[in-house]
């Protein structure tokens, strides 16, 4: 009720960040997706994180053309899960945020890079994986030996498109 969107039609969390980097996708392309989804889809976004995460998401809000809101650091991870429940849509990288919302059941996109979607990937009943199929993925390692291309090949185009087709799934 105090952020204006307690009964928003299209509610989306998105979770731009991941305790490993490497896990982390682009802060350029999370903010065009919101504003997408924001401008086209007339969605509420609402960022969320752990209180260290605090500058990709700035930095994100910062590159966006939308207002959006920010939750980060604000909710405790239970007040998070409520808020995840109330949400038409879940976007994050491989981080706890992808198994709260799996937990809850939650539609997710789920962004992997250098760890194995199915290993790590959503269980929601309706979720995607979007991920580049390189030679060198899934590494599973901490440190990336070529230039995170499995993350940064990703485009905001196809994050976008996997967003909305859960949106619009019945």
């Amino acid at each position: 009720k105090r952020w204006g969107f307690a009964n928003a039609p299209r509610l989306v969390i998105i979770a731009p960040g991941a305790r490993s980097h490497i896990k982390r996708w682009t802060t350029d392309g999370f903010a065009r997706v919101a504003d997408r989804l924001i401008g086209e889809e007339g969605a509420q976004v609402v960022f969320s994180g752990e209180p260290d995460e605090e500058p990709v998401v700035e930095e994100i809000r910062h590159l966006m053309r939308h207002r959006t809101h920010s939750a980060v650091g604000l909710v405790t991870i239970r007040q998070l899960g409520l808020l995840m429940a109330r949400a038409h849509l879940v976007i994050t990288n491989d981080s706890a945020s992808l198994h709260l919302a799996s937990a809850l059941n939650v539609p997710t996109v789920a962004i992997f890079g250098p760890t194995d979607a199915t290993k790590y990937g959503p269980t929601a009943a309706r979720s995607r994986v979007v991920r580049r199929q390189l030679f060198c993925s899934p590494c599973e390692q901490p440190l990336c030996r070529f230039h995170h291309e499995c993350m940064r090949f990703i485009s905001p185009e196809e994050v976008y498109d996997a967003a909305i087709e859960l949106l619009d799934a019945k």
